[in-house]
C-alpha cells in the first residue's frame, strides 16, 4: 500500500491565461499512519501482490481530498493489458474519514500470464476552488503511487519446484484373458439361444389359412336387399320423396340391365322403351310393368311430381314383384356352383 499526498506535487493552475505554479509543501515521503492533514492524497492498493494464474486481483486507488473538491477517475486500465484479463471496475464513496472525503476507484482484473509486473504512478484529474476566489476552479493533476504485482505459475508455487517430476515410462500390460473369455462365453449362449429359437419358431410356424369362398350374391336377391335397406331409411315417413325415388329407380334400373343385358342405368325412358319394341321375346306382362315403373319414378325424380304415400309403398311392392317374378330368368343366368357341389357330386 503506497500513498502521495501534497507534499512534492505541482499543480498547473490556470488563471486569466497564466499559468502559475504552486508549490504546496516540501517535498518528504508521508507515513501513511500519520494523520495526513494535505487538501487531497491519493494511495494505490493491490488486493494480491503475489498471486498464481486465474486469481483474481483487485487494483485500487484511493483519493482523500477536502470538501468541495472534484476527482475525475483515473484509468490504470492500459498498464493492465499484458498479463491481465479484465473483468469489472466501479467506484466507492464518497464517504467522510477524518474530516476529508475519501473515494475508492477499483479495477478488476484475472492473472493470465507469469511475470513480474511494476505498474507505473497512475495520474488523477481533480478540480478544487481558488484559494484566493472560491468562485473560481482550479484543475490539478495527482499521481498515485506505483504498484508490484507478481504472477506465478500453479507449477511453482513457493518456489518447490523440485516436487514436478518426469512421469514414469509406459510399461505395457498383456491381455486380460480371463475378461475376453467371459465375453466369447456370453456371446456363444446369445447365438446358441437364437439359433434354438429360430428352430422352434420355424417348426411351429402354420401355414396362411385356408381362404373361405364367400358365394356370391345372385343379381336378384342383391336388388331384394337393397329395397329392405330403402325401406329402413324411411325416406317416405320423412317426407323425402324424391330422394326416395332416386334410389327407387336405381334399384330398379340395376337389375333389369342386369336381366336384359343392357345399360339401364345409363339409358333414358325413351331408349329402353325403343329398345322393347325391337325385341319382342319379352313377356308381355313385364314390358307393360317396365313401361309404367320408368315414367312414375322419372315425374317423381325430374318433375318433382306430387305422389300420395301409399302409392310410393306401392311402387316399391311392385318392382319387389317385378324381381321375383323374373328371378328364375335371371337365375338362368347367372349359375354360381355352391363349393360343396363336388362333394355332393362325388357321394352320388
Amino acid at each position: 500500500m503506497t500513498t502521495m499526498t501534497m507534499r512534492g506535487l505541482l499543480f498547473q493552475i490556470k488563471s486569466g491565461g497564466v499559468i502559475l505554479a504552486w508549490i504546496l509543501l516540501a517535498s518528504l515521503p508521508v507515513n501513511t499512519n500519520a494523520v495526513d492533514s494535505s487538501p487531497i492524497s491519493a494511495e494505490t492498493r493491490v488486493s494480491q501482490r503475489d498471486v498464481t494464474l486465474g486469481d483474481i486481483v483487485t487494483y485500487s486507488i484511493i483519493v482523500r481530498h477536502e470538501a468541495g473538491m472534484r476527482v475525475a477517475p483515473p484509468d490504470p486500465t492500459p498498464h493492465f493489458k499484458k498479463g491481465f484479463d479484465y473483468i469489472d471496475q466501479g467506484t466507492t464513496g464518497p464517504i467522510t474519514v477524518k474530516g476529508q472525503q475519501e473515494q475508492t476507484f477499483w479495477y478488476k482484473f484475472r492473472a493470465d500470464w507469469v511475470g513480474f509486473y511494476n505498474f507505473p504512478e497512475i495520474p488523477v484529474a481533480f478540480a478544487a476552488p481558488a484559494p484566493d476566489d472560491p468562485t473560481q476552479t482550479i484543475s490539478g493533476t495527482l499521481q498515485a503511487p506505483k504498484a508490484e504485482i507478481i504472477i506465478r505459475s500453479v507449477l511453482f508455487i513457493d518456489e518447490q519446484a523440485e516436487d514436478i517430476r518426469d512421469i514414469k515410462p509406459i510399461v505395457g500390460a498383456g491381455l486380460n484373458w480371463l475378461h475376453y473369455l467371459q465375453w466369447i462365453v456370453v456371446g456363444l449362449a446369445v447365438l446358441l439361444t437364437g439359433a434354438g429359437l429360430y428352430g422352434w419358431f420355424l417348426k411351429n410356424k402354420k401355414g396362411p389359412a385356408p381362404a373361405v369362398r364367400i358365394p356370391e350374391l345372385k343379381p336378384h336377391a342383391i336388388a331384394l336387399a337393397e329395397l329392405d335397406h330403402l325401406l329402413a331409411r324411411k325416406l317416405l315417413e320423412r317426407g323425402e320423396f324424391r330422394e326416395h325415388y332416386f334410389e327407387l329407380s336405381e334399384i330398379f334400373r340395376r337389375y333389369l340391365g342386369t336381366l336384359l343385358s343392357i345399360p339401364a342405368l345409363d339409358w333414358t325412358t325413351e331408349e329402353i322403351r325403343d329398345y322393347l319394341s325391337r325385341h319382342r321375346n319379352t313377356d308381355a306382362e313385364l314390358q307393360r310393368t317396365i313401361l309404367a315403373l320408368l315414367p312414375a319414378t322419372d315425374q317423381v325424380k325430374f318433375a318433382k311430381a306430387p305422389v300420395e304415400l301409399q302409392t310410393a309403398f306401392n311402387h316399391v311392392e311392385v318392382v319387389r314383384g317385378f324381381i321375383r317374378t323374373t328371378t328364375s330368368e335371371i337365375t338362368a343366368k347367372f349359375q354360381i356352383k355352391s363349393p360343396t357341389a363336388p362333394l355332393r357330386a362325388g357321394r352320388t
